[in-house]
C-alpha cells in the first residue's frame, strides 16, 4: 500500500520523484520509457532541501516534438500501445488520462473524444502518468491512499490565459474530496497530480489520516517540484506500508 501525504500540494513530477526516492529505480523507468521513442527524452535526479527536508527532484527534458502528435486521448493511448506495456500499466494510464479528459470536457463543454489537450498533451505529463503506472507495477502495489488535498492560491498561466488557482480542470476533479487551501500565492496541486491521486487512490481524511496510514513500514520517499515556496513544506511524502 502507498500513502501520499500532501503537505503542500502535488504535481506529476513530485509524485514520481517521491516514488523514485522510495526506491523505484530510475534506470527501470528510463528503460521502459525508451519504448515511447520520444526524441531526446531524459530524466535526471537531484537532491534538494525543502523546509529542512532532503527531497528528490526530477528534471524531465526532451527534444522538440510536434505537439499535434500528443493532442488527444486516442493519440496518447496509441503511443502507449506501441510500447507494449503490461495490461495493468496501460489500464492505470487509461484511468488517469480519462479522468483528465473528462474534467477538460466538462470545463470546455465538448465531448471527451473532441478534447484537445494542453495539460495531457505535454510530453512531461505523458511521462509522469506512465511512470506512475510503471512504479505501481514495480512495487506490486494494489492500494493507494492519500491525505487531504492541499491547494494553493493566486493565478496560473495556461493555454487559455491567466486563470485563478486551482485551475478549472483541477477544480472539477476536487469535487467530493476534502480540500485545504494554503496561501502560497502559486499553484501547488496541478491537474496531472490531482488526476493521478483521485483516479487511482482513495482519500482518508480528517482524524483518520494518520490511522489509515498505519502498518509495517517498508519505506518512505520525499519528492519536490521545481518551485521553492518560502514558509511552506513544499514537498510530497509517500509511505510504503504492508498491512
Amino acid at each position: 500500500m502507498l500513502y501520499f501525504e500532501l503537505l503542500c500540494g502535488a504535481s506529476g513530477d513530485m509524485i514520481l520523484a517521491s516514488l523514485v526516492d522510495l526506491g523505484v529505480p530510475l534506470s527501470y523507468l528510463r528503460g521502459r520509457l525508451r519504448r515511447l521513442e520520444i526524441p531526446g527524452l531524459t530524466i535526471r535526479q537531484t537532491r534538494r532541501v525543502r523546509a529542512g527536508r532532503s527531497c528528490l527532484q526530477l528534471a524531465i527534458t526532451w527534444s522538440e516534438v510536434r505537439q499535434r502528435e500528443y493532442r488527444n486521448l486516442a493519440a496518447i493511448l496509441t503511443l502507449l500501445k506501441r510500447g507494449e506495456y503490461p495490461p495493468t500499466v496501460v489500464a492505470t494510464c487509461r484511468r488517469i488520462l480519462n479522468r483528465l479528459a473528462e474534467a477538460e470536457s466538462q470545463v470546455h463543454g465538448v465531448a471527451v473524444e473532441h478534447v484537445h489537450f494542453h495539460e495531457i498533451g505535454a510530453v512531461d505529463t505523458v511521462v509522469d502518468v506512465l511512470s506512475f503506472a510503471l512504479a505501481l507495477d514495480y512495487l506490486e502495489v494494489e492500494q493507494v491512499l492519500f491525505s487531504t488535498l492541499t491547494v494553493g492560491s493566486g493565478t496560473v498561466d495556461t493555454a487559455h490565459g491567466r486563470l485563478s488557482v486551482p485551475a478549472p480542470a483541477t477544480r472539477v476533479m476536487l469535487s467530493g474530496f476534502r480540500v485545504r487551501p494554503l496561501d502560497t500565492g502559486t499553484e501547488i496541486l496541478t491537474p496531472t497530480g490531482c488526476a493521478i491521486l483521485t483516479a487511482c487512490g482513495r482519500q482518508v481524511s480528517g482524524g483518520q489520516e494518520a490511522g489509515k496510514a498505519e502498518g509495517r513500514r517498508l519505506g518512505e520517499g520525499f519528492g519536490c517540484g521545481q518551485k521553492n515556496i518560502p514558509g511552506f513544506p513544499d514537498y510530497l511524502r509517500v509511505l510504503h506500508l504492508f498491512r
